[in-house]
């Protein structure tokens, strides 16, 4: 894997823990967008538990590659209902751009590492 794929693994990685962690939290910013969302509050918590797993995933991808995939897979749908959610409450132009860029770049991690993953898989000799 390139520097530039590992990097960026991990900061998507620290990212959604950091993300994940305030929903878990219950930080007031993310209570009141959940609110303004017109989602349930346990709907803010198994979100963050989803990000906090994903984000789990995508670090300890490093030890375990077939994590990789995996949880960006999970984190890319999660940010599938983030760019939906902020187009259906009307969100300014920058709020549905930053899950989009995010699943963008999860997307990217999660194929790439798959592609090396599948590489790896077709040396072994059976």
């Amino acid at each position: 894997m390139t520097w530039t794929l590992r990097i960026l693994q991990t900061l998507l990685g620290l990212m959604f823990l950091g993300s994940g962690g305030s929903k878990l939290a219950g930080a007031p910013d993310m209570v009141d967008d959940f609110d303004r969302f017109r989602y349930p509050q346990w709907f803010r918590v198994i979100t963050g538990a989803v990000e906090v797993g994903g984000a789990t995933g995508l670090l300890l991808g490093f030890a375990r590659p077939a994590l990789t995939p995996l949880a960006g897979a999970l984190l890319a749908t999660t940010m599938t209902g983030a760019v939906a959610t902020h187009k259906r409450v009307e969100d300014p132009t920058n709020k549905v751009m930053t899950p989009a860029v995010l699943l963008g770049l999860l997307t990217l991690v999660g194929v790439m590492r798959q592609k090396e993953l599948s590489r790896e898989h077709s040396k072994v000799q059976y």
